[in-house]
């Protein structure tokens, strides 16, 4: 059976002013002759955008805004992610017991460097996070996996591997006082990630991106980011954006309004999501254990003001500069 890569990136933290940027990919190996439409469709048989429970006949996968929000905890999110993830082929039927080593199982760069995890004070106790966050979740993964593994060997699709970018409160600051542009830095980032997700395949490629922000012409930034291929726009239109590399293997992106309901991307931006919230947990347990009344923020603009006015006295004692702690846009 002949195969294609196909590739889905989706990001989470790009609109606070507090934590981390965090943009992941999930790498699947497909049937050459599987639509997109296809793939979706098969995929939804069991894996649905629906709540966890103990014995549920699904498995949960979908856009994270839809299997979280803080109301609902995080147990449907990290259930489904990890269940999919214990499939991959470069970790069959494994799990992370901490948040520390689910870092390592994706691959995650942090600040483009090689660091285990992030230098900052506030994400020093990240290695002893468990995941899952509940005996319940644990007890279930190996039926969702199991499940998950049934269904995608009968559909010839294998999950080859996930992969994370995270972008620290002063690594932002410092790339976007370099490019001028939170737009910018998000598609030069996301596009390393496809570039090193590419790296070294000799199969036809094709990457779906959730497309951000109010850019819809993203040949400057591919031919900026990919200097070794040479795209050309296959497709424009409101919803997708659509180039293609004239170089061999065969190579396709795509950037798409609300790109996230497909299989692929949706799992890169439950894995998005949840790293982010796990890191905003070190981040507001960091500061209670100076303020011990203080509210926790989930870093969004309106709550993040509120939260940094009530640390400052405590970040200026620890003497810890805004830059570190505090992102600009």
């Amino acid at each position: 059976m002949c195969k294609k890569l196909v590739i889905g990136v989706d990001e989470a933290g790009y609109g606070p002013n507090l934590g981390p940027l965090i943009i992941a990919a999930s790498v699947w190996k497909v049937p050459t002759e599987l639509s997109e439409n296809e793939l979706t469709t098969q995929f939804g048989r069991l894996f649905q955008a629906k709540k966890w429970a103990r014995d549920c006949e699904h498995v949960p996968l979908g856009d994270s805004k839809i299997l979280f929000s803080p109301g609902k905890g995080l147990a449907t999110l990290e259930a489904g992610l990890l269940a999919v993830l214990a499939t991959a082929t470069s970790g069959k039927g494994s799990y992370s017991s901490t948040l520390q080593q689910l870092l390592a199982a994706v691959k995650v760069t942090i600040d483009s460097g090689s660091a285990a995890q992030p230098s900052a004070s506030w994400y020093q106790e990240i290695d002893e996070y468990p995941v899952p966050m509940t005996a319940e979740v644990l007890a279930d993964l190996p039926r969702l996996s199991e499940l998950a593994r049934t269904q995608l060997t009968s559909l010839g699709v294998e999950l080859v591997g996930l992969r994370a970018v995270v972008i620290t409160e002063r690594e932002f600051n410092r790339q976007l006082a370099r490019l001028r542009s939170k737009g910018e830095l998000l598609s030069q980032a996301s596009l390393q990630l496809v570039s090193d997700s590419l790296r070294d395949n000799q199969l036809a490629a094709e990457v779906f991106c959730d497309r951000q922000g109010g850019r819809k012409n993203y040949l400057p930034v591919l031919l900026a980011a990919m200097p070794e291929e040479w795209f050309v726009e296959n497709a424009s239109a409101p919803a997708r954006s659509s180039y293609r590399s004239t170089s061999q293997p065969e190579l396709t992106i795509h950037f798409s309004v609300r790109g996230d309901h497909f299989p692929p991307t949706a799992l890169a931006s439950m894995l998005a999501k949840y790293l982010r919230e796990r890191l905003m947990q070190s981040v507001n347990e960091f500061w209670r254990n100076h303020l011990p009344s203080l509210k926790p923020t989930a870093g969004y603009p309106m709550d993040a003001a509120r939260f940094r006015h009530e640390i400052e006295a405590v970040a200026k004692r620890l003497r810890l500069d805004p830059e570190d702690w505090w992102r600009t846009k």
